[in-house]
């Protein structure tokens, strides 16, 4: 599988508020401080387009 184009799509604590969608989606789940934000960021070849 080749990503050619990443966006953040929304930022939101509420799930009902959530848009949809009908391609796949995967969760990072984790303590505080070990990576997440990195991995996502490293595996999508941009800087920052998640964040802490």
């Amino acid at each position: 599988m080749v990503i050619k184009e990443v966006n953040l799509e929304t930022v939101c604590g509420v799930t009902s508020k959530l848009p949809e969608n009908t391609l796949p989606e995967v969760a990072f789940a984790g303590k505080s401080n070990v990576g997440k934000s990195s991995l996502i960021n490293a595996l999508m070849n941009r800087k920052s387009l998640a964040r802490t």
